[in-house]
């Protein structure tokens, strides 16, 4: 259980364990901003600015030692697909909620979302109040906690919920319940915080787990990369199906996607495997019986996108 305590130079925790840093709650390294030190009109409770990464501390832990410290103020976590927010009075949990979009989830579900996160930015904002109270504190958010992270940590999602979920490009043949048909029938082309954000949290969870494992979905990164117009490059040799462009190119488009990728070229709508080759920035190398086949000639202008 960490202790909380305050001296000249602000506010600090430790956990119990002989040899903790200060700056460690509960294991996790936490930042802290500014002078600390006790606000007027102080009752007593210690004060600061904490910042970290929930890969480094579990959500369900920081809110914990947050509870046992005493803490009153704002637990804020942003990640490019959502926003969540927990706020504390004297150490209980008074509000929780997610936003992503026009989508909220409140209450003890925000709770239950809000733990699976398994990597986001933190930050905690002292003294700041809730617009309005959706938990009631006391044993029944830590236990609500311990439940949720049990349960996610039998799942198996992507980390980041930012991937879309599609239907697999190679069908196959699996048995499937109602509910989960359900879902199946709905959440192709959407993002998974989009499908988790709604009520039944966990039971949607649960559901895309199964999905996801049994190959009846598959979850992708959203490509936002823009198309490149690129001059037609003939490459000599045997093979086909192979385009190839600049090695910093593709080098680019890794870095964005962070996924193996394919090419598709317009005109013509034709998906291929992609390769870096050095020396031929502006041009797309394709292979002779390629260039026969979509009736391309040296020097045409081809519009192109990587996909997933």
């Amino acid at each position: 259980m960490p202790l909380a305590y305050a001296n000249g130079y602000g506010f600090a925790l430790r956990a119990k364990q002989q040899g903790t840093p200060p700056g460690r709650l509960g294991g996790g390294m936490v930042k802290r901003r500014g002078m600390l030190g006790q606000p007027p009109g102080h009752s007593g409770q210690p004060s600061g600015h904490l910042e970290g990464n929930l890969a480094e501390f579990p959500f369900s832990a920081l809110v914990g030692a947050l509870m046992s410290t005493g803490r009153t103020g704002q637990l804020l976590l942003r990640t490019p697909y959502l926003e969540g927010e927990v706020f504390l009075q004297n150490g209980q949990v008074v509000h929780a909620r997610v936003r992503s979009g026009e989508k909220v989830l409140e209450g003890e579900e925000a709770l239950d979302l809000l733990t699976g996160i398994k990597r986001a930015p933190y930050r905690f904002e002292p003294e700041v109040s809730p617009p309005h109270t959706t938990l009631l504190g006391g044993l029944a958010v830590p236990a609500r906690l311990a439940e949720a992270e049990a349960q996610w940590r039998g799942l198996s999602l992507p980390v980041d919920w930012g991937y879309v979920l599609r239907l697999p490009a190679k069908g196959g043949a699996v048995e499937l319940g109602p509910e989960a048909l359900r879902v199946l029938a709905q959440v192709e082309g959407k993002r998974i915080v989009e499908v988790l954000l709604a009520p039944g949290t966990l039971r949607l969870a649960r559901i895309l787990h199964t999905l996801l494992q049994m190959g009846a979905l598959e979850a992708v990164p959203l490509v936002e990369v823009p198309p490149a117009s690129l001059l037609v490059l003939p490459i000599y040799g045997p093979g086909s199906g192979v385009a190839y462009v600049d090695e910093a190119l593709y080098a680019e488009w890794a870095r964005a996607i962070r996924h193996g990728f394919r090419l598709r070229l317009r005109p013509p709508e034709v998906v291929m495997e992609v390769r870096p080759r050095p020396n031929i920035p502006g041009r797309l190398g394709l292979l002779e019986e390629d260039l026969r086949r979509l009736r391309l000639r040296r020097g045409d202008k081809v519009e192109v996108v990587p996909e997933v």
